[in-house]
């Protein structure tokens, strides 16, 4: 778009229009908003012979093909722009819905059979225009992205309205994420002090069962040395006796 804006700032006012058509079938091209706004093409929309263009750009802002159709001030596009109004069209319905029916957008392009459909989606997506599924079998397009389109002013107040409700949504998630954290972390802190007490435990018992065994054995010596002095006695006994 840059170079076809230079060359309209310093193109006379008869050389405009040429310009203008050739970016609006340029295949590199689709957003059309800085020109829409350009000084020059207002200066060109004022003069009777260029009366619609500054519609017809419009309208490869933010129309669709229906809407060009339905206006017969707009002059003939070419091949090529009409090709890429249509591409445009399937983007703005691939905005409002996740899911296209193919007879949905043979209504809104004026086709008739699956295969133009197919066609024209297999384009966008080549075009990266949109990412998306054919489903022959359901006729649908599933749509999992797509560009955005230039913005009408009066638009700007309804996107604003919703990117606050994404923002407050996205809060309350942050926010039962934070919980969700908060909770996990007390329960590892309550399992580890409930595995330091189990250890705590065991080792107790370790000590304890460890300190009763010596005890039984300081006993059974004791009384090993007792039984072998009683013996002692009596065979000293037997043999004074002797």
């Amino acid at each position: 778009m840059d170079t076809y804006l230079l060359k309209l700032n310093s193109a006379s006012l008869a050389e405009r229009a040429p310009i203008i058509q050739m970016a609006l079938g340029d295949e590199g091209i689709f957003h059309y908003g800085r020109l829409l706004i350009s000084p020059k093409l207002e200066e060109l929309a004022q003069t009777e012979q260029h009366a619609s263009i500054q519609r017809q750009v419009e309208v490869f802002c933010y129309g669709t093909y229906n809407e060009y159709n339905a206006d017969n001030t707009l002059p003939q596009l070419t091949q090529p722009q009409l090709e890429k109004l249509k591409h445009l069209t399937v983007v703005s319905l691939a905005s409002e819905s996740k899911l296209l029916a193919y007879d949905d957008i043979k209504k809104e392009l004026g086709l008739s059979e699956d295969q133009q459909v197919e066609d024209l989606v297999i384009a966008c997506i080549y075009k990266n225009l949109i990412a998306a599924k054919l489903d022959q079998k359901r006729r649908v397009v599933e749509i999992d992205h797509v560009i955005g389109r230039d913005v009408r002013r009066e638009d700007l107040e309804d996107i604003y309205t919703k990117l606050e409700k994404w923002a407050e949504a996205c809060d309350e998630v942050l926010g039962e994420i934070s919980t969700e954290i908060d909770t996990a972390t007390k329960n590892a802190s309550a399992k580890k002090t409930l595995d330091f007490e189990f250890t705590k435990a065991q080792q107790a018992l370790r000590t304890e069962r460890a300190t009763e065994g010596v005890a039984a054995s300081n006993s059974l010596t004791r009384n090993d040395s007792q039984f072998a002095s009683e013996e002692y006695k009596l065979e000293e006994q037997r043999t004074g006796d002797a």
